[in-house]
């Protein structure tokens, strides 16, 4: 039987889960798709839409519509919520207390929608960008980079994950396969928050870890950590975080599929500033490092970007793999056909709008 060490009992999942509000950027110039926000009608009167989200990277999309303007353009309001973790987020969404959330899949949704209590994922939010590093991978100490060279030489190490039964156990798993192993032939390792695995790292409690950007970059550069195999090696195609709907804002059709429309508007503006390199680059950038917890500029334009799909499109098997994942380890006892969680619809209205995407020159 495998054993796990736990250093921490506090909550996981801080980057992806919901810990605290925005406050206010500055506005920044138009994307390539501002211009069609005048071909759609905007709401009269204006309609408050209730948000759960956390300040990480792949929140960009939703800051961005935001503080540019583009949810006031189709006259929806922003009411930010706070939750103090990724389950509370998704048990509200559950219960219709708040519209939108976004984070990473757990069995709960496909737990939910065995029982009809729907939660539905509606867009990407997160996914490694391939040729550009992946911002949530494996990495391995420092002083061990000469040690652990490939995936079979992590046998017997202390792996830190912030959670057991999650995506980052699920990452763990598919790194171990390429080297012929299992979860049973190393430790996983529990550490509550991401930053404190660099500091595990840093004072030897553990020997690698799944972690992500920009902790990735800022602990290579002090020295604590290597980059070690990219994700796309490993787990290509998988998705890491996504744009979740509640059950009764996605039947309200209308305000449902505006919201979309502003959000990839700010999604287009990220990809065209972050992975692009746009000339607007800098005013995103304000807005950015005003309202996530990555509040150096800098850092947004050395370390490896959040993959935010231009389109929405969300990668379907990837979903249904990780339904397959929970339901191996026992998290998911019936497992759903992929039409019960996943709602493309309003990407699909959204993208007819905006217009193909575009990169800019």
């Amino acid at each position: 039987m495998r054993r796990i060490v736990v250093l921490s009992l506090l909550a996981a999942l801080a980057v992806f889960g919901i810990v605290a509000l925005v406050g206010c950027g500055d506005d920044a110039t138009t994307t390539t798709t501002a211009a069609a926000a005048e071909e759609v009608t905007p709401l009269d009167p204006p309609v408050t839409v209730k948000v759960a989200y956390d300040n990480a990277p792949g929140t960009a999309g939703i800051i961005l519509a935001d503080k540019m303007g583009y949810f006031a353009d189709v006259g929806i309001n922003i009411e930010y919520v706070e939750f103090a973790s990724g389950a509370q987020m998704y048990t509200s969404l559950a219960a219709n207390q708040v519209d939108v959330g976004r984070g990473i899949i757990t069995a709960s949704l496909f737990n939910g929608a065995a029982q009809d209590v729907r939660v539905w994922v509606v867009a990407d939010s997160g996914t490694n960008v391939p040729g550009k590093g992946s911002y949530f991978t494996v990495v391995i100490r420092k002083d061990l980079e000469n040690e652990i060279k490939d995936y079979a030489d992590l046998k017997g190490r202390k792996i830190g994950i912030v959670s057991v039964g999650s995506i980052n156990e699920y990452f763990l798993r598919k790194a171990l396969e390429k080297g012929g192993l299992t979860i049973d032939d190393v430790e996983p390792t529990i550490i509550a928050e991401f930053p404190d695995l660099n500091t595990g790292l840093a004072n030897g409690a553990i020997d690698a870890a799944v972690q992500i950007e920009s902790l990735i970059t800022g602990g290579e550069e002090a020295g604590i950590l290597s980059y070690f195999k990219d994700a796309e090696d490993y787990a290509p195609g998988e998705q890491v975080a996504v744009l979740l709907y509640s059950d009764d804002f996605a039947k309200n059709t209308e305000v449902a599929n505006l919201f979309m429309y502003a959000h990839l508007q700010g999604v287009r503006a990220y990809n065209d500033a972050i992975v692009q390199g746009s000339k607007d680059r800098d005013a995103v950038l304000a807005i950015l490092t005003e309202n996530t917890f990555i509040d150096d500029p800098a850092m947004w334009t050395k370390m490896r970007p959040t993959g935010l799909n231009v389109d929405g499109s969300v990668l379907e098997d990837a979903v249904a793999g990780q339904q397959d994942y929970y339901a191996e380890i026992g998290q998911v006892d019936t497992k759903v056909t992929m039409d019960k969680v996943l709602d493309m619809s309003f990407a699909t209205w959204a993208v007819d709008q905006l217009g193909p995407y575009s990169v800019p020159q």
